[in-house]
């Protein structure tokens, strides 16, 4: 009885490394596409909770400010995939920290956000 216990457990912990390989390749393949314009600015913004829904929201902005494209994700388990997250296209930075207060993302957008701000800031004093 033991050894079946302790071969299931084995088993679904390596079940879950594998897994969570997978859902890391996804968010390393998802955050290369959204880096690969030539200007602008992008910001990923993670969420984490000990107990509940953990989030992240990666946001491309032009050189503008402004936001031209975003994705997130939301969930407990590692099947949890980007989707588009487009309420915010078309509008600046500042539009969006103003639109967030009542967003369930609201912690990971307003980290991207910050980002994407220290990267700005960055270029305007350089």
């Amino acid at each position: 009885m033991w050894g079946w216990l302790i071969g299931l457990f084995t088993a679904t912990w390596i079940l879950q490394l594998l897994l969570t390989r997978v859902q890391m390749n996804h968010y390393q393949k998802t955050l290369k596409e959204m880096s690969k314009r030539s200007s602008g600015y992008l910001g990923v913004g993670i969420h984490k909770q000990r107990l509940g829904i953990g989030s992240i929201v990666i946001l491309v902005t032009n050189q503008d400010g402004r936001v031209i494209e975003g994705r997130k994700m939301a969930g407990v388990t590692v099947f949890s995939r980007f989707s588009p997250l487009t309420a915010f296209d078309g509008l600046f930075v500042h539009e969006v920290k103003q639109l967030v207060q009542e967003h369930p993302l609201r912690k990971a957008i307003e980290t991207s956000l910050d980002q994407i701000n220290k990267q700005r800031n960055k270029t305007i004093a350089g």
